[in-house]
């Protein structure tokens, strides 16, 4: 994964978050929520490398405050997938489920936001 260079693993993770939705999905339909659980730990996982690697710039800082927030999300978003794994029913369920989907789109958009920001930042459109 390090081969790639920073830009397109900024991007990257916009589009495996992206491609949560459809795992989600099919592996629902399908009765194979492993997948939905191996996407998650690919977005958490590539969100660190990222802000790993971005912290290694010299990117403005504000870009890298974008990046440090993904990590936390992805976490977060995981812990909220546990009740919904263990627990189909219950009054608790459909707010997790909710808030679940909500902090996935929401690391779409830091993403977005992250990976644009460096992108302008490293092809200096600023200047």
């Amino acid at each position: 994964m390090n081969a790639l260079k920073l830009w397109a693993r900024l991007y990257l993770l916009i589009w495996l978050a992206f491609a949560q939705f459809f795992v989600t999905f099919f592996s629902e339909a399908f009765g194979i929520l492993y997948l939905h659980f191996l996407v998650g730990l690919a977005v958490l996982v590539l969100a660190l490398m990222n802000y790993r690697d971005l912290m290694r710039t010299s990117a403005p800082n504000r870009v890298k405050r974008l990046s440090k927030v993904i990590p936390g999300m992805a976490a977060f978003d995981g812990l909220l997938g546990i009740p919904l794994y263990v627990s189909t029913d219950g009054t608790l369920h459909w707010p997790i489920n909710v808030l679940h989907l909500v902090v996935a789109l929401a690391i779409i958009a830091q993403a977005s936001s992250a990976a644009t920001a460096y992108d302008m930042w490293e092809e200096k459109e600023f200047t």
